[in-house]
């Protein structure tokens, strides 16, 4: 997949280029849909599927005081479009100056002369432009008068509940991963870099990899069962070890005053992992964090959460 941080890097317009619009945040199963039907148009055509998002979100630079935690991470968002096969993404800068252009603007300047669209796709409640003026009536209209196919995605849903990026968040900062994964496609994950801790893991029974996250959106406070992907600097790229394991998060209330953290415990595993880049899919809450009366106490709870999570994961692979 080819990656352009800018539709001014893109060195000339893309043959036939069906492209999909859109934040994309979380690349949930309503995404990969817009996505197949763009990869599908570039195919009928010969052509050229691209996908434009935008980094940051639009709304924290319209509106900082209202933009969400974001799902992903800007690497992981076209990791998991290039997992799609899309053949470019095109991340542009989203700044004042190019929220400043009407839709005309945008229309004309952008998806045809830089980047040739023959076919546009977007999700039905896609709007573009000064003060959000492109609306999907906006769209059509442009598309008529410059001979480009417009295809408009109605909303899906998930049961009774509309799929939206909106929806999974709630879902996620609420501790109810399961259902994020429903919408996902898969499992909610974040990644990050293992830091220094104050060794309370092994002092109590379980050692853990203290993570320092990448990404703004996490699970509520709780202990998670979870598997815990290892990225070692001395592998290649597409070498990694994936792991059973318990990840709790938030503030430990056993030692008031604690700092927030997030750890996971490796079942299993033996080594050191301060330094490396690790990732963490959430699977199903265990239990919420709670104050236990004594160390004793938090200590025997944990060795019970270890094991429950072996017998949890070894049954789940079954």
């Amino acid at each position: 997949m080819e990656r352009y941080f800018s539709s001014k890097s893109v060195p000339r317009p893309f043959p036939n280029a069906a492209v999909a619009l859109g934040n994309f945040d979380g690349v949930h199963i309503g995404h990969k849909y817009i996505i197949s039907k763009t990869i599908e148009l570039a195919k009928k055509t010969g052509g050229v599927s691209v996908v434009y998002t935008f980094d940051p979100h639009p709304v924290k630079i319209l509106a900082p005081e209202s933009c969400p935690l974001l799902i992903q991470t800007i690497s992981q968002r076209l990791a998991a479009l290039e997992d799609l096969k899309v053949d470019v993404s095109i991340v542009e800068n989203f700044t004042h100056e190019f929220a400043a252009q009407t839709p005309e603007q945008f229309f004309e300047q952008i998806l045809i002369k830089r980047l040739g669209a023959k076919a546009i796709v977007v999700g039905y409640d896609f709007t573009f432009g000064y003060h959000r003026g492109g609306t999907i009536e906006v769209l059509e209209e442009l598309g008529k008068r410059h001979n480009v196919e417009v295809l408009v995605v109605e909303a899906k849903f998930v049961g009774d509940l509309l799929l939206s990026s909106t929806e999974i968040r709630h879902f996620v900062s609420t501790g109810n991963v399961e259902e994020a994964e429903q919408m996902l496609g898969r499992p909610f994950r974040i990644e990050g870099k293992v830091v220094a801790g104050k060794g309370l893991g092994a002092y109590l029974g379980a050692h853990t990899a203290n993570i320092e996250p990448e990404n703004e959106l996490l699970p509520g406070n709780g202990v998670y069962l979870s598997l815990t992907y290892v990225f070692e600097r001395r592998a290649t790229s597409d070498e990694r070890r994936c792991w059973p394991s318990i990840t709790s998060i938030g503030h430990n209330p056993t030692f008031p005053g604690g700092p927030f953290s997030v750890e996971t415990h490796l079942i299993g595993f033996e080594g050191k992992l301060l330094g490396e880049i690790i990732a963490v899919d959430f699977l199903k809450k265990m239990r919420d964090q709670i104050a236990f009366p004594s160390v004793e106490k938090l200590h025997g709870q944990i060795i019970k959460d270890v094991e429950e999570a072996r017998i949890w994961h070894e049954n789940r692979t079954l």
